[in-house]
């Protein structure tokens, strides 16, 4: 009996902490906007994650170029410190939405936001790494919430 307890206090605290505050229901089309803040990424390097990124996210099953598609913000941001780079990376996505306001305001808003705070020595792979696991964690929720 004791064992049985255990395990659904497992089960039950692991599904809460899984749990994300967004939902990605019916995310399918997207544009991809990169907003580049930084001095270690010049242009090419710049289309060359636009190119990556937008590879590995129509394989999740995204499309791209379609009209009033969702926008997939990505920022990043670099401030240097001493020998490394201070990095913030966040990849949000925008939507324009009907709030729930008296005359219901319609306004942009940021549906879904993850970020990361790193310290880069080597602030291009640093920033690759880091994008990288906040796109896999960004296609996970969507396969998450897309579940049949």
């Amino acid at each position: 009996m004791m064992k049985n307890l255990f395990f659904l206090l497992i089960l039950t605290c692991g599904s809460a902490f899984s749990s994300s505050i967004y939902t990605l229901d019916n995310v399918h089309s997207l544009n991809l906007y990169l907003a580049n803040e930084t001095e270690f990424l010049d242009k090419e390097k710049k289309q060359m994650i636009k190119s990556d990124l937008t590879k590995k996210l129509e394989e999740a099953g995204f499309v791209f170029g379609q009209t009033d598609a969702t926008i997939l913000v990505i920022k990043i941001q670099s401030l240097e410190i001493e020998e490394s780079v201070a990095i913030y990376i966040s990849v949000g996505l925008g939507e324009e939405v009907i709030t729930k306001r008296k005359d219901k305001i319609e306004s942009f808003a940021y549906t879904y936001l993850e970020s990361k705070f790193i310290e880069g020595y080597d602030p291009y792979e640093d920033t690759m790494e880091a994008l990288n696991g906040l796109i896999d964690d960004f296609i996970s929720a969507y396969k998450d919430d897309n579940e049949e």
